[in-house]
C-alpha cells in the first residue's frame, strides 16, 4: 500500500496529510516509524504515531497518547512558535524542532499553521562536515 493513501486510524491525521498533500510539491516519506513530509529535498515535518512503526521505540507518542507532530523551523521562528499554548520543543531535542500534540481541531490548525511557515520560509540546509582525506591519498 502507497504511504500517501495508507490509513492513518486517526480522523486528525487524515486531515492533516489530506491538507499537506495539497500544497505544490510536497510529498510523504516513511522515516523511522513516522509519516515525514517533504518539500523537494526539504523535509518540513512529520506525522509521529505510534501505529506506523515496527519497532516502538521510546520516543515514540506512548500507548493512549495523541500523535505528535514535528515541525522544523529556523532557529528563531521556533522560539516564537514555543510561545504558544500547545507548542513544545521536539523529545528528541533537535535544535529548530517544535513539537505538537495532534489532540484537538485547534491544534490541528496550530500544527499547519507552522508547517505552512516551515514551508515558505524552510531552515537552512544542514551542512555536512567535509570527510578528512587519507594521508598520501590523491
Amino acid at each position: 500500500m502507497d504511504w500517501a493513501t495508507r490509513p492513518l486510524e486517526d480522523e486528525l491525521g487524515e486531515a492533516l496529510r489530506a491538507e499537506l498533500l495539497g500544497w505544490p510539491g510536497v510529498f510523504p516519506r516513511p522515516m523511522m516509524g513516522t509519516l515525514a513530509f517533504f518539500r523537494g529535498k526539504q523535509m518540513i515535518g512529520c506525522y509521529v504515531n505510534r501505529a506506523l512503526a515496527k519497532k516502538k521505540p521510546n520516543w515514540l507518542n506512548p500507548q493512549g497518547e495523541p500523535t505528535l507532530v514535528w515541525v522544523r523551523l529556523r532557529a528563531q521562528d521556533a522560539d516564537r512558535a514555543l510561545m504558544r499554548l500547545g507548542v513544545s520543543r521536539c523529545r528528541l531535542g533537535f535544535v529548530g524542532w517544535i513539537e505538537i500534540r495532534l489532540e484537538s481541531r485547534g491544534m490541528l490548525e496550530e500544527a499547519v499553521r507552522w508547517l505552512g511557515h516551515a514551508y515558505e520560509h524552510p531552515p537552512p540546509a544542514a551542512r555536512r562536515p567535509l570527510k578528512k582525506r587519507k594521508r598520501g591519498a590523491n
